[in-house]
């Protein structure tokens, strides 16, 4: 019998048992989201020993869900948000393009979050969509409030709900919030790099750290896609406060060109978040794992079995 240290419980284990097994038999909950559409919702921290990663170690960190038992080890879990499951009620919308919906849901009891993360949100007579909780394009926000920044590429069958009908009636579920890539307080340069249709965590992440960590380096790139007029506001509040976007081509075939061209001093003193497709983050990810910075995904909805056709080096990525 072996023993994994986790946030400094010792509990027995088997060799093979996944890590996430053994916390929640240790009592620690991990808010586990994977299997669904995303894949780095139990993302942990390897202090010491050893374990098997089955191909999602980034640097020192694996996904629990996946990631099994080799010996004994130590074991850091992130301090996330507690998982609420909430009934509130839409109290705005305002339809800011033809392709944008920012929408408000209010509660009656508070609302815990981190930038980065994202929640399971039912609306009457509709599947359930996941979102990222973000802040509206003004940076405004309110108490007992989420602000979600609806795409009508990410949710197009809920963006056409919203449009038809012009508003929302009745109560809308919440559950979360899930993800365990959100904004820490870090000293290291902070990167945040946003793909197509997937600003809202950035966006969240950008406005949290001017405001939190006004002294923390900052960069943000984003792809050359979300420079439109429906972003300007965000862009605008952004540039008044010292945070100037950078926009590049991160689809192409000289993308990583690029993106080493704006980052020619990355190291392992970096903390890199990147948003967007699995195929956008593959693509990219490489040029961090080379520079051994440390670095999160933050991976957009899109069905597991659109991955099947994925080339191998994107094997990381794989469904639980």
């Amino acid at each position: 019998m072996t023993s994994l240290n986790i946030n400094g419980k010792s509990i027995d284990a088997k060799l093979g048992e996944t890590l996430l097994d053994v916390a929640e038999r240790g009592g620690l909950a991990l808010q586990c989201d994977c299997g669904n559409i995303t894949c780095e919702s139990t993302r942990v921290t390897v202090i010491s020993g050893e374990v098997e990663a089955n191909g999602t170690r980034l640097k020192s960190t694996v996904l629990a869900c996946k990631a099994t038992v080799a010996g004994d080890a130590e074991i850091k879990l992130p301090a996330s948000s507690e998982l609420q499951s909430l009934k509130g009620h839409v109290s705005a919308i305002r339809q800011v393009s033809d392709d944008l919906i920012e929408l408000r849901l209010s509660f009656t009891k508070p609302v815990s979050w981190r930038p980065g993360q994202y929640y399971h949100v039912e609306f009457r007579g509709q599947e359930r969509v996941n979102m990222f909780a973000s802040f509206a394009l003004d940076a405004g926000t309110e108490f007992n409030t989420l602000i979600f920044l609806i795409e009508r590429a990410n949710t197009p069958d809920l963006f056409a709900m919203i449009v038809k009908k012009g508003d929302v009636k009745g109560r809308v579920g919440i559950t979360g919030p899930y993800g365990s890539s959100f904004l820490g307080h870090d000293d290291e340069r902070l990167i945040m790099i946003a793909g197509p249709n997937s600003l809202a965590p950035i966006w969240a992440m950008a406005l949290s750290s001017v405001m939190g960590q006004p002294r923390r380096e900052k960069v943000l790139i984003l792809d050359k896609s979300l420079k439109q007029d429906q972003f300007q506001q965000m862009f605008n509040w952004l540039n008044r406060r010292g945070l100037q976007p950078t926009f590049v081509d991160l689809q192409g075939e000289n993308a990583e060109t690029e993106l080493k061209a704006l980052l020619p001093d990355l190291t392992e003193f970096d903390m890199v978040y990147t948003a967007g497709s699995h195929g956008f983050i593959a693509g990219l990810e490489g040029i961090f794992v080379e520079a051994l910075a440390t670095y999160a995904r933050i991976p957009n909805f899109q069905p597991w079995h659109e991955l099947e056709a994925q080339p191998d080096d994107a094997s990381a990525l794989e469904p639980a």
